[in-house]
């Protein structure tokens, strides 16, 4: 559990590191654009350390919400799930503010879609956050359905 825990950390790290230079590699719509999209690097190369992530941390989550009580569980449940719902509300709120102030420059024609102005709308802490209290709410529900050692253990 202890190399899990550490490789956990060492994976959320690259994996923050990757959602922030989103918002760092993010041209302000109030620049001319630029060659396009360099982020796409970023991307290719931290997109198995997202998987990672997520793999990890439903795991981890599993493994130790285990030892919970069944109403603990739920109660965790709900929590991920509230906590999930403000950040996917805040970054769609963030969102629109950015496409108003994208429609109302010169840029207006990159408003849609992904490109140089819209990263931070699809990589931002806020995403990071959704996703890793999203894996928490899988490895939550995941908790409930015993494990084939827990199985052969009851029998």
């Amino acid at each position: 559990m202890e190399k899990l825990i550490k490789a956990w950390f060492i994976v959320t790290l690259i994996t923050f590191g990757m959602f922030k230079l989103g918002e760092v590699m993010t041209t302000p719509y109030s620049e001319t654009p630029s060659e396009g999209n360099l982020y796409w690097i970023v991307l290719l190369i931290g997109w198995p350390f997202l998987l990672l992530f997520i793999w990890i941390t439903v795991r981890l989550t599993r493994r130790v919400v285990a030892s919970v009580r069944p109403i603990g569980r739920v109660l965790l449940g709900f929590g991920s799930f509230i906590m999930a719902a403000v950040a996917f509300v805040t970054n769609q709120s963030q969102a629109a503010s950015l496409r108003d102030g994208i429609r109302a420059s010169t840029n207006e024609s990159f408003v849609e879609g992904w490109n140089q102005f819209t990263n931070i709308i699809y990589m931002n802490q806020l995403t990071f956050f959704l996703v890793t209290v999203g894996c928490m709410g899988i490895g939550i529900v995941l908790s409930f359905i015993p494990t084939k050692k827990q199985r052969e253990e009851a029998v």
